[in-house]
């Protein structure tokens, strides 16, 4: 889950001095993606500004932003095949959000502090990479697949590189959103063993999983492409160098090598 990847980004960058709670959170989709990430973002104590669909950004116009019974409702919706819009323009919510057709929120919610695509690939363009920097924000990972075109991520790994801490720092779905696999293969390991985990237990290992997959990435940025002083490794490289490495060292095992 990219919630839980982002945590470990969040403290790093502040030498575990700062977690979620009391950031802003732009995300992305109303899937089940987007609907986890931001039922645990509201957990962790982040206030979330945002989600979307395939006709428009959903922006929540007070201070509490989306609570979840909201994401109840919404998930509902979904079920229903309905709209975002319906939820914005229903008597009970009215003032408390605005539904923009066919935008993304990226744009549209002011400074944040971390934004989460959950929706689908390519919903982040260069222009609104330049966007999210300017509203301040410090993290960004892909809860959707490949959800950052090349212009967005190039634009990020530009700033990371320019702004050292001040940068934005972008994580790719290859890593951040590394649970959905990873909890499909602890469901496997569940049947195999005819065992039956609480959702406490999953939750727990898949904690334990993404703490792996960030540091593995982060550690081998840091051993391939040593980062200049003051600069956030850069999760990209680090994530591909890491991804290629485990799958060689696989091969080379089953005798599969040249």
């Amino acid at each position: 889950m990219s919630v839980k990847y982002v945590q470990h980004m969040i403290q790093f960058a502040s030498d575990g001095k700062e977690s979620f709670s009391g950031k802003k959170v732009a995300i992305s989709g109303s899937g089940n993606v987007a609907q986890y990430a931001a039922l645990k973002c509201i957990e962790l104590g982040a206030t979330v500004v945002s989600l979307s669909d395939s006709k428009g950004a959903l922006i929540a116009t007070d201070e509490k932003g989306i609570q979840p019974e909201e994401i109840s409702v919404i998930a509902q919706l979904k079920v229903d095949r309905k709209q975002l819009s319906e939820l914005a323009n229903a008597d009970s919510f009215k003032g408390k959000y605005k539904y923009i057709e066919g935008a993304r929120p990226w744009l549209q919610v002011g400074d944040v502090d971390v934004a989460l695509p959950s929706a689908t690939q390519n919903e982040v363009s260069g222009e609104e990479a330049e966007g999210l920097i300017k509203a301040n924000c410090k993290f960004i990972a892909e809860g959707s697949n490949m959800g950052c075109t090349q212009d967005a991520i190039d634009i990020f790994e530009k700033h990371r590189k320019e702004k050292k801490h001040e940068a934005i720092w972008y994580a790719p779905g290859k890593a951040a959103n590394a649970g959905g696999v990873a909890v499909s293969g602890l469901e496997m390991a569940q049947n195999s063993a005819r065992l039956s985990w609480t959702s406490e237990e999953v939750d727990a290992r898949l904690k334990g999983i993404m703490e792996s997959c960030f540091k593995n990435g982060l550690a081998t940025a840091q051993e391939y492409i040593e980062p200049k002083e003051g600069e956030f490794p850069s999760l990209v490289a680090g994530s591909n160098i890491a991804g290629f490495i485990k799958v060689a060292d696989a091969m080379k095992s089953h005798g599969d090598w040249w």
